[in-house]
């Protein structure tokens, strides 16, 4: 007997409802910026007129405040 392969397509909302988390990408003129989280733990990463900065999320820092930069 062969079993049937079931393949299928989760766009991101979907799959930020299914695991808890988010993906998350801004762009403006002089600020790209890109946050990944599951479950209330993740990482953001941004850059800025020419800084590149991170930082940490967790469930106790959901925003990653303050988050560190290298200078410009």
């Amino acid at each position: 007997m062969q079993q049937e392969k079931i393949m299928s397509e989760m766009r991101m909302d979907e799959l930020d409802t299914v695991n808890g988390g988010k993906f998350l990408l801004v762009t403006d003129k002089g600020y790209v910026g890109l946050e990944i989280s599951i479950s209330g733990y993740g990482f953001a990463v941004w850059a800025t007129q020419g800084s590149l900065c991170g930082s940490v999320i967790t469930p106790s820092n959901p925003t990653g405040t303050p988050g560190h930069c290298t200078p410009p």
